[in-house]
């Protein structure tokens, strides 16, 4: 299969936008029914863990740079078990496109479009994720280059407009932590901020044009994402109170809902929207390409775009049936999505570079 090269700029665009993806919203809620008050030390921590978890995919990646993740498989795996193991990575990458646009399809059927149907919500977005993965990897980066200002511009007229409302009082008490809490916070935002980012393995490094660069774009990108959701968080906490955070389904469309200056600047929560809907779709669009170009290359196709109606219309039906209730998703998130994140973003990765590391020691022995 042909490898499209991007730069590493706009792969550290990329990795910073699936960092911050549908954690924008769903995160500071998380994180502070665990935490508390002390939710920003959590993710401070998750960002440190973070970038722990960056240094091993680079790892993973300096193995055979010319190589992609299913590649990579077949080749320190052998042909049988490496298929095997693709296939997983397959599926959860299928699975994981169907929760992000059920997220997605929530988030406006509830709070901005109310009276639009979830379904034709999910099919418009993910008929433009298609379309934008059919057009190419380089035409996706380029993409996220141009929109990538407007997301920076938002997020920093959000911090201005809403740090004036802050209460530090609401930060107290700061050395009551519960090491508990805090472990489990911490965790929760690591599995959701980084531990899907073996997806992007699909890219790094094969995809990449100069592989030097692109090493400090990966970890750049993730510590940039952490600290955008760090400061999201942590003005959460500032202006709405701990125990607000968790109790609302989306904090950071609360907080730019409370922006009002004046009489003539207020209910513009879309700017937090506008956000979410550039991050969400950039994070889709990866977990959709890791799909359709993981089959192809799995069954040993020269082209993946031509499975890319197909697929999108699969992932719009899962969407709709990954979750049956609300019930049910609240708890395959606080229940199973950890463990499951574990495995795909630690066990797995860990597994490959170990094995690959016996290997290259056996072929220098020989």
């Amino acid at each position: 299969m042909k490898k499209n090269k991007i730069s590493s700029t706009q792969f550290r665009i990329l990795v910073t936008l699936h960092c911050v993806g549908s954690g924008i919203l769903v995160v500071p809620s998380a994180i502070a029914a665990d935490a508390k008050q002390d939710a920003w030390i959590s993710a401070f921590l998750g960002i440190m863990i973070g970038v722990i978890l960056v240094q091993l995919y680079v790892a993973i990646g300096n193995l055979s740079p010319n190589k992609t993740l299913i590649e990579l498989n077949e080749y320190l795996l052998g042909k049988w078990i490496g298929k095997a193991v693709s296939l997983l990575f397959f599926l959860s990458v299928f699975l994981f496109c169907g929760e992000v646009l059920y997220y997605l399809g929530s988030f406006l059927a509830t709070q901005v479009i109310d009276e639009t149907p979830i379904l034709l919500i999910n099919i418009a977005f993910m008929l433009v994720v298609a379309i934008g993965v059919r057009s190419g990897v380089e035409n996706l980066a380029r993409s996220a280059q141009i929109l990538f200002p407007w997301f920076v511009i938002p997020f920093i007229a959000l911090i201005c407009f809403i740090a004036p409302q802050s209460d530090f009082k609401n930060l107290q008490p700061i050395t009551d932590i519960n090491l508990k809490s805090l472990v489990s916070s911490t965790f929760t935002f690591v599995s959701i901020s980084y531990l899907t980012f073996p997806a992007l393995l699909m890219l790094f490094p094969a995809h990449i044009n100069r592989f030097k660069k692109a090493k400090s774009s990966f970890l750049k990108g993730g510590i940039i994402g952490g600290f955008i959701m760090c400061i999201l968080i942590l003005l959460s906490t500032l202006v709405l109170g701990p125990f607000v955070s968790a109790s609302v389904s989306y904090p950071s469309y609360e907080l730019a809902m409370r922006i009002n200056i004046g009489t003539f600047l207020q209910g513009i929560e879309i700017l937090i929207a506008i956000m979410w809907f550039i991050s969400l779709y950039f994070k889709l669009s990866i977990y959709f390409y890791g799909t359709v170009s993981s089959f192809a290359q799995i069954f040993g196709l020269k082209e993946y775009k031509a499975f890319t109606l197909p697929f999108a219309i699969m992932v719009i039906v899962l969407s709709i049936t990954v979750y049956p209730s609300i019930s049910y998703q609240k708890v395959w998130d606080s229940e199973t999505w950890l463990s499951y994140s574990l495995i795909f973003g630690l066990i797995y990765p860990l597994l490959l570079f170990i094995v690959g590391l016996f290997r290259k020691r056996r072929q220098r022995s020989k």
